[in-house]
């Protein structure tokens, strides 16, 4: 069997229905006696950066008011993205050029929780988390008694998972489907094998849009977003597209004696950390909750803050501290009262 066919993640989803499972979702996809503990767990980036886009794809919070995402599976203005236990509608969006990448404004964020892309170059070997909101593990699947792999489950994207492995490589101008793009490659080794990382995972339907996040001094980061996985295929139905199955392997089918890890990768954001930064929209003055008027809604989240003096990067409590310089006062009040009553067309 050639083990190396791709397809989008979310061309897997149209293809076949889905393989019944008999496990429910534990995770990313994850060997059974490497699943983290996400409460004890805590050298992750925080749960709400990633979120749903729409029915179908993961997503990934780039400023207090923007996602980032994948273009493939769809979606746009209207598109309805649930991050950091609340729903949002799509108010803008932007694509990049022919890659796999867009930007969108959400109406009404006001987000405590994002990340910056990763900008370095050097991603190969870097150990990566990968989280998003896609399949879990579902069968174990075994020949002669040895696991070569598991089924997905049969749950859509309602379940945040996270999971972990290691940068192979990159790749220029990788084609799939409708775009090109710069990629980061990793693969799905089996415990204790390859290269294989503490809670090593794959991915599966629904993560497409899902980052891939380095940690930058105690800082994280997204370097990517999860693209493509390796197909396979039912035995005997090699290369038909009416015959995919939906698994994740990291020994061969047929001899599971053989190392055989699936591929797996994503945009690569050190490509376009430019055009994403250059993208972000900005803020209106004075507005703390994202809906594009400055009233008594932003001056409750601004009193909330009131004298606070640890405010921090990236979200500089909530954006109450307008300079900023790290904590709350009259300067910042001043600048709330500049747009008081206030939207763009103020400025």
């Amino acid at each position: 069997m050639s083990r190396y066919r791709y397809v989008l993640i979310i061309e897997l989803l149209v293809a076949v229905s889905l393989f019944c499972c008999t496990r429910p979702a534990l995770s990313i996809v994850l060997h059974p006696n490497g699943e983290p503990n996400l409460v004890t767990w805590t050298d992750r980036p925080d749960s709400n950066v990633v979120g749903r886009w729409g029915s179908n794809a993961s997503c990934v919070a780039v400023s207090s008011n923007c996602v980032i995402t994948v273009r493939h599976p769809g979606g746009g203005i209207g598109t309805l993205v649930e991050i950091g236990g609340k729903t949002y509608t799509v108010a803008e969006t932007w694509d990049c050029g022919t890659a796999d990448l867009r930007v969108a404004r959400i109406y009404g964020a006001n987000l405590t929780s994002f990340v910056g892309p990763y900008e370095n170059t050097n991603e190969s070997g870097k150990e990566i988390v990968i989280g998003s909101y896609g399949k879990g593990r579902g069968t174990i699947l075994q020949n002669s008694g040895i696991t070569y792999g598991y089924g997905w489950d049969s749950a859509y994207n309602t379940t945040l998972r996270f999971g972990t492995n290691k940068l192979n490589g990159t790749q220029n101008n990788s084609i799939v489907g409708a775009y090109t793009s710069d990629i980061i490659i990793a693969d799905f080794d089996g415990l204790g094998e390859g290269g294989s990382t503490i809670y090593e995972s794959a991915v599966a339907s629904f993560d497409s849009g899902g980052g891939w996040f380095i940690k930058v001094g105690d800082i994280w980061q997204v370097a990517g977003l999860s693209r493509a996985v390796e197909v396979h295929y039912a035995q005997g139905h090699e290369g038909d597209p009416n015959y995919f199955i939906y698994e994740s392997w990291f020994r061969d089918r047929d001899d599971p004696n053989v190392l055989a890890p699936d591929y797996l990768d994503a945009v690569r954001l050190s490509s376009y950390a430019q055009w994403i930064t250059g993208t972000l929209p900005a803020v209106l003055p004075g507005d703390l909750t994202g809906d594009d008027w400055v009233d008594f809604a932003d001056f409750a989240v601004f009193a909330q803050y009131w004298g606070n003096s640890q405010c921090k990067s990236p979200d500089w409590c909530a954006g109450a501290d307008c300079e900023p310089d790290g904590d709350v006062d009259y300067a910042d009040l001043a600048a709330l009262a500049d747009g008081w009553l206030c939207d763009w067309s103020c400025y």
